[in-house]
């Protein structure tokens, strides 16, 4: 992850607590993306390859695979999506060096972050849905060899659909109850979106007395 490689980091902030950080970098020899989220760099990483061969990595094995979708509008493929509740603002640590951070009121809906590549030639002094979608840039990298760029915008919607997960083990509920009980434990959940998109959703565990 060397100096020459550009990257954006981006969350939302509620009531003076903030939410982990994702990064977006893009890669320094080819025309490539990785993400991964604040906590689980070492655990968890995005790859969007030049092939358009995508996957999503956890503890070293490949755990969800895609393949780029179609693009959107003329010039504009929406990569990843990732989706922050007001919930996850949960971190009074000092923020990172650089980092963009969304204020959002504490009643607002879901803060939803579009990972575009836009292809060479792009308009830079306007964004994907900028007047359709009243999105707001959070910022805008060059990808590797004059090809285009990445840049990622927000914009505010509600959650489509409740995110049901399994029940785990007795022993590992116990486990995440002893995490919860230190604000939450924080986790996220993959999901597809019907144009080929993949949703990567922060989410917060609560346990009470009768979970």
């Amino acid at each position: 992850m060397g100096n020459n490689s550009p990257d954006l980091r981006f969350g939302i902030k509620v009531a003076g607590l903030r939410s982990r950080t994702w990064r977006v970098r893009s890669g320094v020899s080819k025309p490539e993306l990785f993400l991964e989220r604040e906590g689980l760099e070492k655990a968890a990483h995005i790859s969007l390859h030049e092939s358009g061969s995508w996957h999503y990595k956890t503890n070293k094995r490949e755990s969800v695979r895609w393949t780029r979708p179609a693009e959107i509008a003329a010039g504009f493929t929406r990569a990843v999506l990732i989706v922050q509740p007001v919930a996850v603002a949960m971190i009074s640590l000092a923020d990172p060096d650089g980092v963009h951070l969304i204020e959002v009121d504490e009643d607002s809906d879901a803060m939803n972050f579009d990972v575009f590549i836009e292809r060479p030639g792009t308009d830079l002094s306007s964004w994907p849905g900028r007047t359709a979608m009243g999105t707001v840039l959070v910022g805008r990298i060059p990808l590797a060899n004059n090809a285009g760029w990445c840049s990622v915008v927000a914009r505010q919607a509600p959650l489509s659909d409740p995110i049901e997960l399994p029940r785990p083990d007795e022993d590992t509920i116990e486990k995440m109850r002893e995490a919860a009980e230190q604000d939450g434990l924080y986790m996220t959940s993959v999901h597809d979106v019907s144009d080929g998109t993949m949703a990567f959703v922060d989410g917060r565990l609560i346990f009470n007395s009768h979970s």
